[in-house]
């Protein structure tokens, strides 16, 4: 039997505490009889209250796939449109723009598929069954990296990168925000390796192991908030009926 089990951690940068701000990245998983998912969301730094944004973004990620799924529309419109109206409804009374947050989400249903989405700047890669990797992740190539899509009222399905893959096809998902994918120079040997030295531990064996992982990353002068969230696959074995 097959299920799908989860862990992550999220860690304030340097250059946060330095200045007595708080984390401004945020991490989720749900599971439920139906599917599974996680979700990574990042706070612009420039807006006043993009910690309330980026838990939101969590939150609308999950109460958006959960009425989707119960409703049978499953969609990249129904999935980008239903986000960013919860998203507006968690973060009320609160400016928009002073909450702006990106979202990565992967999930899985009953169906046998898995879905992925990203706006913004971060990583979101699923190892496959035959070792390789498939990704979405922002081109920073033409300089203008200090910028990037976020939740905001006017945010389409266009914004939006997508990714599907038979859930057959998957043996895990990572998920992260930009302050570690941008570190990253070869994000496909990194997922391979990250996933392969947590996925046999407990779930809060390996979140703490990734907690220490992201407190002594090796970059120098690292100042970044910092978040993974992973989902893997694990068999085992059925329960004999008695």
């Amino acid at each position: 039997m097959t299920i799908w089990k989860s862990f992550g951690s999220s860690v304030i940068g340097p250059g946060h505490i330095a200045a007595g701000q708080p984390n401004q990245d945020a991490w989720a998983a749900f599971h439920h009889i139906w599917g599974d998912g996680i979700v990574v969301s990042d706070g612009l730094g420039s807006k006043p209250f993009s910690n309330f944004g980026s838990q939101a973004a969590c939150l609308a990620a999950a109460h958006t796939v959960h009425a989707c799924r119960r409703r049978g529309q499953i969609s990249r419109a129904s999935l980008s449109e239903g986000i960013r109206k919860n998203w507006l409804s968690f973060i009320a009374p609160l400016v928009p723009q002073d909450c702006a947050a990106t979202c990565i989400f992967a999930f899985r249903l009953d169906a046998g598929i898995i879905y992925l989405g990203m706006l913004g700047d971060g990583l979101a890669a699923v190892v496959k069954t035959d070792g390789s990797v498939a990704s979405l992740s922002d081109d920073k190539s033409g300089g203008f990296s200090n910028i990037t899509d976020a939740l905001s009222p006017g945010v389409t399905e266009k914004n939006w990168q997508w990714l599907t893959v038979l859930e057959k096809n998957c043996e895990s998902i990572v998920l992260c925000t930009d302050g570690v994918a941008d570190d990253l120079k070869d994000q496909g040997v990194f997922v391979r390796e990250f996933t392969n030295s947590h996925r046999g531990l407990p779930s809060v064996s390996a979140a703490r192991r990734t907690r220490e992982m992201l407190e002594n990353w090796p970059t120098p002068k690292h100042s970044d908030d910092k978040t993974i969230a992973c989902l893997f696959r694990e068999e085992v074995a059925d329960e004999p009926v008695r």
